[in-house]
């Protein structure tokens, strides 16, 4: 299993980390876990990335890709500076070298889990591995060092491996361990998880109790325990309350008392991750995920549970629902939908309809996911559809008037998160709504310069990070303008940077007045 499954954001790879995140996805097994991109950002551990983590039965390494040129002048490290056309030595960095960075990534994971486990030894340090891959020179060209469990590779046998994996098992095999427990493994992938803010789906462990539900709260628990009492319910939760999680939840607890469930996903990015996740899940074979209602072929079910089928609500019932579940299942069969809070007292002809119907209703309003700072602002826009987060951090929302040429302002923001938030360059996310639109063509050559993730704001519904910049939207004066741009922004946990032009300031200006 690779994580993220995909790889995220459409920018330029100048580093080829896309080519390696497809090998490793096709070359490892399903019982070992491989991280892209892993960045250890603890108060008790210094920020560091690494570019790919594998963990498995035989051990864990770590491995940094070098996609430029480097050499050894004199026991010196040098790379070769595209931009200047000079060899110059790494400065600025508490490494010196490929070498010590790897080292020093190897000796960082190992302290990271430590110090999740209540300071005790998770897995012993000879498990531990560190590699370097050169993309562009040999192997050859390089000293030896003698170092134990670091392992170098240039780009000849890079490129002569057929699969990763039988070179992953060369390293481990060296040190003729024993397999490491799977009780290890899986409390390695929970840290790593919990601590990461990797996007959680499906729950594939064995055992897990209230505190490790998925950071849920306690009356989220108590609404997932409630539900099982109910044959009907309706959800009506704020963006950030969860709803998500909790349909996945449900969809495992049911299969795995055997009981056959449909999972209707109607958000595009949401279905796609939770069909990959599908494939590593035992129950697998007890849900039926669908995007779309003609999908169902059969009535081999017992239970059906809805997520992001807000699109459906005011839509033909008779057309696009009645053919593939008729009134009668709404009055007599299992289901359990979750929908936006918003829609609670609309008169949408699809929630109209349940009305005739016994069903009942639970509210969420507490978010999980977003600062304060941020649920605030987004009350303000929405009318206070939830309560304030119970997050402990709060860092902000800016709001910035765009300028003729907003390629300075850009640069301000990208330097303004990884201030606030310690992240890099490509861990900055940009949403905008037209990809084509001539302000947003203005920026583009910076952001992909420094390898940003972009996203189209209709391929990024339904997923999340930890900072975002939002340009291009408008329609503050419209409801359905400003809920466009507030979910847009609930979709960041910490930070957000929301570019205006100066013709909706006024707008801007009366709305904030409320505060």
């Amino acid at each position: 299993m690779i994580y993220p499954k995909h790889f995220p954001g459409k920018v330029r790879d100048f580093s080829k980390e896309r080519e390696f995140h497809k090998r490793f996805s096709e070359d490892f097994p399903n019982d070992s876990y491989v991280y892209y991109s892993l960045t250890l950002i603890t108060p008790d551990v210094p920020m560091r990335e690494i570019d790919f983590v594998i963990v498995c039965p035989m051990g864990i390494l770590t491995i940094e890709l070098k996609n430029g040129r480097w050499r050894v002048k004199k026991n010196i490290w040098e790379f070769y500076n595209v931009r200047a056309r000079n060899w110059e030595r790494v400065e600025g960095k508490s490494y010196d070298s490929p070498v010590s960075q790897a080292l020093s990534q190897k000796d960082l994971l190992y302290e990271f889990l430590n110090n999740h486990n209540q300071l005790d030894e998770l897995v012993p340090k000879e498990y531990f591995h560190s590699s370097v891959f050169f993309l562009k020179n040999l192997r050859l060209e390089f000293p030896i060092p003698n170092v134990p469990n670091l392992h170098l590779f240039g780009k000849k046998e890079l490129e002569d491996s057929d699969n990763l994996y039988e070179l992953a098992k060369q390293i481990f095999y060296k040190s003729s361990l024993p397999p490491l427990p799977n009780q290890s493994l899986e409390k390695i992938h929970s840290i790593i998880k919990k601590n990461l803010n990797f996007f959680h789906t499906f729950r594939t462990t064995p055992k897990q109790d209230e505190e490790d539900l998925l950071t849920l709260s306690k009356a989220q628990f108590q609404l997932v325990e409630g539900i099982y009492q109910k044959p009907r319910n309706l959800v009506f939760g704020s963006s950030g309350s969860g709803k998500s999680i909790l349909s996945g939840e449900l969809a495992i607890q049911y299969a795995k008392q055997g009981k056959k469930v449909i999972l209707w996903q109607g958000q595009s990015s949401l279905y796609c991750i939770w069909k990959e996740e599908l494939k590593f899940l035992k129950e697998r074979d007890n849900i039926l995920l669908i995007q779309d209602l003609s999908e169902i072929k059969s009535d081999d079910y017992e239970i059906l549970i809805a997520d992001g089928i807000e699109s459906y609500l005011n839509c033909d019932i008779k057309k696009y629902i009645f053919p593939y579940l008729a009134p009668h299942f709404w009055e007599t069969k299992n289901w359990v939908l979750f929908i936006h809070r918003r829609f609670k007292y609309s008169n949408k002809s699809f929630l109209k309809f349940l009305d005739e119907t016994t069903f009942h209703i639970w509210d969420i309003r507490r978010n999980i996911r977003n600062s304060p700072e941020i649920v605030n602002f987004t009350n303000l826009m929405l009318g206070d559809f939830s309560e304030y987060s119970t997050l402990s951090d709060e860092n902000d929302v800016q709001l910035i008037k765009m300028e003729e040429d907003p390629t300075e302002q850009i640069r301000w923001c990208i330097a303004y998160t990884k201030k606030i938030l310690s992240i890099e360059f490509d861990e900055v996310v940009i949403v905008t709504p037209d990809l084509d639109n001539k302000d947003f063509l203005k920026i583009k050559p910076y952001l992909d310069e420094h390898q940003c993730k972009i996203f189209k704001s209709d391929d990024f519904r339904g997923l999340e990070e930890s900072a975002g910049i939002l340009f291009g939207f408008s329609g503050w004066a419209t409801n359905e303008g400003r809920e466009r741009i507030a979910d847009t922004i609930l979709q960041f946990r910490d930070l957000v940077c929301l570019f205006y032009t100066p013709e909706e300031e006024e707008v801007i200006r009366n709305l904030l007045k409320q505060k």
